[in-house]
């Protein structure tokens, strides 16, 4: 079962503490959910004891210490392929930059 948290204590930069969280590892992607529903990525760089450092992928900007969850997916970032891929743009988290279809992907990699 996923979890999600409310207690993101600071934010610096691309960097974010999520204090009181339990069975979350090294490299998990999570995502940040903001008030108005927009949902960003992040990845785990550190656990110590019950706090996590996360990496965001997206800007911090509009992030409400308050207001916001943070919820660890249990897995690593994947990438879904295919050879509809070839000749395509992508941005740095796989998602189609060229305004072209989505990717129906044929398997997924672990980045």
């Amino acid at each position: 079962m996923i979890k999600e948290y409310k207690s993101i204590s600071e934010v610096a930069g691309p960097l974010m503490l999520v204090k009181d969280v339990e069975g979350v590892s090294y490299d998990e992607l999570g995502e940040i959910i903001l008030p108005s529903g927009e949902v960003r990525q992040c990845k785990v760089l550190e656990v110590n004891g019950p706090n996590a450092l996360v990496q965001l992928f997206e800007s911090a900007a509009g992030i409400n210490l308050l207001d916001s969850k943070v919820r660890f997916l249990g897995k690593g970032i994947e990438l879904g392929v295919s050879e509809d891929m070839l000749g395509r743009v992508f941005d740095g988290l796989g998602r189609p930059n060229d305004n072209g279809p989505e990717i129906i992907p044929e398997k997924y990699l672990d980045i």
